[in-house]
Order: C-alpha cells, then structure tokens, then sequence
C-alpha cells in the first residue's frame, strides 16, 4: 500500500482515569469515520496525575486493552504511551498494534527529561521512571515506522539510526511542555523530517496538567518538511495521507542518507525491527 490516510489524536488527559480511556475510543471512532486506517495517540493518553505510578499498567492488560481496540477499528494503532509496570521503577512504554489485535512490539523511552528552564518548569523525570535500552522499528503492509516519546526528539542520532534501517514515517507521542514547546517543537520536528526525508507525525498533549501546561500544536509533517496538518490548543483530530512514493522521490532528488560520510562518521547503535 502507497498511500494510507493517518490520524493524529491531541488530548487532555487528566487524572480520572475512566474518563481519558473513554476518550480514547470516542477519539479512535471519529478518526476511523475521517477515514484513518493509522492512529497515533499523544503521550500517557490514559493517565496524566501525581499519583501515575498507581495507575501504571502490566504489560498484558495495556496489550489487551489497546489491542481490542485495534481490532475492533481494524486500524494500526500506536497507543502514545503507558507507564508500564516493571520490578523496579516504571517505565514510559509505547504499544504498537497492527488491525489483528496482535501487538507488534513495544518501545521504552530511552532520554529522561530531567531539566531546570529559566522562569519555567524544573523537572527530573529519572527520579522516578527508567530509560529504555533500544531503539525500534516496525515494517508493516502500510510502510515502516520509527518510535520516539517526547524529549527523544532532541537526540537526532537515534531518528538517523531508524532511517537507515528504513523507517518511511517517525510517530512521536509528546507531552511537551509550554515553555519548551513554544521555543522547539516545530523547529525539531521539522529538522527530524527534512534531514531524514521523513514523514512525521506527532502526537502532543494540550492543557493544564497538575504540574506545567501542555502545549497542543500537534503535527502531520512531509518529508521535505512541509507542515500538512497543524492543532492549535485543545483537544482535536488531524488527519492527512502519506504517500510512501513521495519519500522515494524525494530521495531520489535530496539523497542526504546515501551521502553521509561513513568513511568519516558512523552511528553505531542496535535496532530493534518489528515486522
């Protein structure tokens, strides 16, 4: 399949559980009515509150939750993300589900967000959530897709990693920060898709959180950096097709990853591929 029709869901999760999760299949519903056959959620969709590791999930009940969804929508599913239960801190987990149900694989956040900006927020996401150890790609019927949460997009070596190893389509589930978000989300996402001839599509959260303000401006971004498809604030669907052709030709024309220089540099670094 060349094209598929993609959809990004911009939420306020909060801290009542039920009622983000019922919003999660009210949003999925009206994204497959739109005529998405992909849907990426933001980050920690379910729960947004000072108490998430009491609402983290296993494993298994996340696959079997998102997994039903998937597969009553017939749809590709990227569930933006869980705080993922382990036996030691959580972890923030991203599942990725094909319209079988079945759950291709899961993604752990790999940079910690831990941060002092000035007249904005102080955070240290390490003192309570553990990083991940690999980086992930996933071929399917409808193209390959790489996995990153929120501030992993800072760290361009892991996106040029799953681009060599044949990522079409980076999907970013985010709860960026307003203060962060207003000075680089655009700019980052851009540069992730221009240096890479990606497409990208990003998932933000939007809202007043318990501890900062999200915010929103999730995107649909072409390969040759091209904004398609733009939130402003609160909650909403964004949807656009991807042609995977159009990331052949513009490499084709632009062909900035045959022309990194291995004899100077390499990037060295294990990729997970899920197919």
């Amino acid at each position: 399949m060349s094209v598929v029709r993609a959809a990004v869901i911009q939420m306020d999760s909060g801290s009542n559980r039920k009622e983000n999760l019922s919003k999660i299949e009210t949003y999925i519903e009206k994204a497959v009515h739109m005529g998405a056959a992909f849907v990426i959620l933001p980050e920690t969709a379910d729960y947004i509150g000072p108490d998430f590791t009491r609402n983290s999930w296993r494993i298994e009940e996340a696959e079997e939750f998102y997994g039903s969804l998937a597969e009553k929508y017939k749809i590709y599913l990227h569930c933006g993300s869980i705080t993922e239960q382990t036996d030691q801190k959580p972890r923030n987990t991203t599942l990725f589900f094909e319209p079988s149900g079945a759950c291709l694989g899961h993604y752990s956040k790999l940079h910690m967000f831990d941060i002092q900006v000035e007249n904005g927020p102080f955070y240290k996401e390490s003192d309570a959530i553990q990083p991940g150890n690999r980086i992930a790609v996933a071929k399917t019927s409808i193209g390959t897709f790489g996995f990153a949460i929120c501030y992993d997009i800072r760290f361009g070596e892991m996106f040029r990693l799953m681009a060599q190893n044949g990522a079409r389509v980076f999907c970013i589930c985010a709860d960026f920060t307003w203060n962060t978000g207003k000075a680089h989300w655009e700019t980052l996402l851009r540069t992730r898709a221009i240096e890479n001839t990606c497409y990208i599509l990003a998932s933000n959260q939007t809202g007043k959180k318990h501890a900062y303000t999200a915010f929103g401006h999730s995107m649909i971004i072409d390969p040759w950096g091209n904004i398609m498809k733009r939130c402003r604030e609160g909650e909403q669907i964004i949807t656009a097709e991807l042609d995977m052709d159009d990331v052949n030709q513009i490499r084709q024309q632009l062909p900035s990853l045959k022309n990194i220089r291995q004899d100077i540099y390499q990037l060295s670094g294990s990729v997970e591929i899920w197919q």
